[in-house]
């Protein structure tokens, strides 16, 4: 997820200053996590768990989600609303699929954040670290989406009425 990141970094970075914000904060949520499951960028070792990094992780999550749902998505269906393109359906598409994707992590968030991580529930939360993962992996996938209409939308040129309106 990482590297697929830095490719999308590179690619759509420094077009968007909403974008680029966006994809730093996933920078760090991605960070967190690979902390919490042990995972050192670069590196083939892994650590045991951490209850702090489990702190953070949950901490940057929710921060990230709440960006998303508060912040980001509305500025982006707005720019592209703003542009010449008829691209609106799909960002109106991906939006309830965000909200059924938040609602999967946020029952990982409140299953996880209040428990001691001890044998007893060792494996299961294992099993959900993997899945938070793919589910983590499912969003960054539709938000790329709308990154990429983000993107298209702030390098088109206005339609001519908006043009009109401004003289």
């Amino acid at each position: 997820m990482l590297n697929r990141l830095e490719s999308l970094t590179q690619r759509v970075g420094g077009s968007n200053e909403l974008v680029d914000q966006w994809l730093q904060a996933r920078k760090q949520l991605l960070v967190a996590y690979c902390t919490l499951v042990g995972i050192k960028p670069n590196k083939e070792k892994h650590t045991p768990l951490n209850e702090k990094a489990l702190e953070n992780f949950c901490h940057n999550l929710v921060d990230y989600l709440s960006a998303g749902h508060f912040h980001i998505y509305d500025r982006i269906i707005k720019q592209v609303e703003a542009a010449p393109s008829p691209k609106m359906s799909l960002s109106v598409n991906i939006y309830p699929k965000l909200w059924v994707n938040t609602e999967q992590i946020m029952t990982f968030h409140d299953r996880y954040t209040e428990v001691d991580i001890d044998q007893d529930v060792c494996m299961e939360f294992h099993r959900a670290l993997s899945d938070i993962g793919e589910t983590l992996e499912a969003r960054f996938a539709l938000e790329d989406k709308l990154i990429q209409l983000a993107t298209k939308a702030s390098q088109q040129p206005l339609p001519d009425k908006a043009v009109d309106q401004t003289r």
